[in-house]
């Protein structure tokens, strides 16, 4: 599953590369026209730039140390990239509104929402899949546990001779109810944890994820 992480490589790399260049390029808008480029559209020019920069340092400070492999920290950076969208949305809102007469600019950002939208959308299927790849890992670590501890209580029961005088057959047998009662119990809040969580970030990732598409697509017809 490496395909779940770098696919965010290249479209977060345009992005950061497209707010260096319109950083560096933020001082040419004085030729532009009052009508052109008022003081409400630079104002968003600012607000935009600072939340897509913090969004870009965010996921890249998120992602050290890169672990593509690790199922626990995909999912993690996946969770924080879609809890930190609407960061990215309103950013990108943003700095389009202020470059609706810039041509050049405006198409690099729509081209940019497209393809992390549709990076977002399809990162959604990659939290279904590792969510429930890890919550049967879970589940299995828990059985392995209670087993163990089983085959503890199980000794006990065989060799009274080797064990404390104080586990009677009486304890054991409530130990062993005891441990089936919280066995079952962590399984259920292991399954509820992962579930939720997953939905949570699945539904932040899709949503901020078509509304970038729309975004972009808004960017990409006002061309012309």
């Amino acid at each position: 599953m490496l395909t779940a992480c770098s696919c965010f490589a290249k479209p977060i790399s345009r992005l950061f590369s497209v707010t260096i260049t319109i950083m560096a390029n933020l001082s040419a808008r004085q030729h532009l026209s009052p009508s052109a480029a008022s003081p409400s559209q630079s104002l968003c020019v600012i607000v935009g730039l600072a939340c897509l920069a913090g969004f870009v340092v965010n996921v890249l400070i998120l992602a050290l140390p890169p672990d593509p492999l690790n199922l626990q920290w995909r999912i993690s950076l996946l969770q924080q990239i879609g809890d930190r969208s609407i960061i990215l949305l309103f950013g990108m809102a943003l700095t389009i509104y202020g470059f609706l007469s810039n041509r050049s600019l405006r198409k690099q950002l729509a081209l940019a929402c497209l393809a992390i939208g549709v990076m977002f959308t399809l990162s959604g299927v990659v939290i279904i899949h590792d969510s429930l790849e890890l919550q049967d890992r879970t589940i299995v670590n828990i059985s392995n546990q209670e087993e163990q501890v089983r085959d503890q209580i199980q000794f006990a029961r065989k060799n009274p001779q080797e064990t404390s005088p104080k586990l009677t057959p009486e304890i054991l047998q409530q130990a062993t109810e005891q441990l089936s009662q919280r066995t079952e119990s962590a399984k259920r809040g292991a399954k509820t944890g992962i579930i939720k969580v997953g939905a949570g970030s699945v539904s932040n990732l899709i949503v901020a994820g078509f509304a970038l598409i729309a975004l972009g697509r808004f960017g990409s017809r006002t061309i012309g």
